[in-house]
């Protein structure tokens, strides 16, 4: 109850802000965030925030969010990731590789900028961007000298494969092995091993693809991934032939 206190407070005190000067965008990146959150809640969660005090509608909290993103100051970058998460989740694809490039035009560095926009574009469908895109990255990770995230390697060879999977690509293969090797987070290894299975599922190896899906299914428990869960017991349906 302290915590929803001190939110309800940070919300109130933020929309009264910008009443008073509308053209604050960190306000604006706070309030969207809230309002976006709350909107997206199930219905009797959202009912409950309501009662709290909490203010909803998610086309007001995007508009809150996209006004942040396009003012100035220290919320711009903030309000512009947040963006990329609320366009990914609304499939407005176009949307988050449109703030995606420019955010690697202000932050051409940072690698996994780069990774989110070949991500995004595998969403949407449009395996070759992705594919160059990832590629773009994993050159440039061999040359970097900075610290890397845990199995980021396997994360970006995960992504790359699936890609070239969809591209029909005989090396995708290579990349979606290499994802599951020592060192890759579960749910990425569990992700990888599925699309080895939909691989093997092509090639009519039914059995390989069974024996994937189930190392897939354990992977994503243990990666705490109930999509990855789903889409391993699908794999498991169509290789048993139901």
């Amino acid at each position: 109850m302290g915590g929803v206190r001190a939110a309800k407070r940070c919300f109130n005190e933020h929309e009264r802000v910008l009443e008073l000067d509308p053209n604050r965008h960190d306000a604006a990146l706070v309030v969207g965030t809230y309002r976006y959150l709350i909107a997206s809640l199930p219905v009797h969660m959202r009912m409950l925030a309501y009662v709290a005090g909490f203010g909803g509608g998610k086309d007001r909290g995007i508009a809150l969010l996209e006004k942040a993103a396009a003012g100035g100051g220290e919320a711009r970058t903030d309000a512009m990731f947040a963006l990329v998460l609320v366009y990914n989740r609304e499939r407005r694809y176009d949307d988050a590789l449109r703030v995606l490039r420019q955010l690697r035009e202000m932050y051409p560095r940072n690698r996994l900028v780069t990774l989110e926009q070949g991500s995004t574009a595998l969403r949407a469908g449009r395996a070759a961007e992705a594919e160059t895109l990832l590629s773009e990255g994993l050159a440039a990770m061999a040359r970097e000298t900075r610290v890397r995230i845990p199995g980021e390697e396997q994360l970006w060879r995960y992504k790359r494969g699936a890609a070239r999977a969809q591209l029909g690509r005989t090396d995708a293969l290579d990349d979606l092995r290499a994802a599951t090797g020592a060192g890759a987070q579960s749910w990425v290894a569990g992700r990888a091993r599925v699309e080895v299975g939909r691989l093997a599922l092509k090639r009519a190896d039914r059995g390989a693809a069974a024996t994937e899906a189930r190392q897939a299914e354990t992977l994503c428990r243990q990666g705490n991934d109930p999509a990855c869960v789903i889409e391993a017991r699908a794999l498991l349906r169509s290789a048993s032939g139901h």
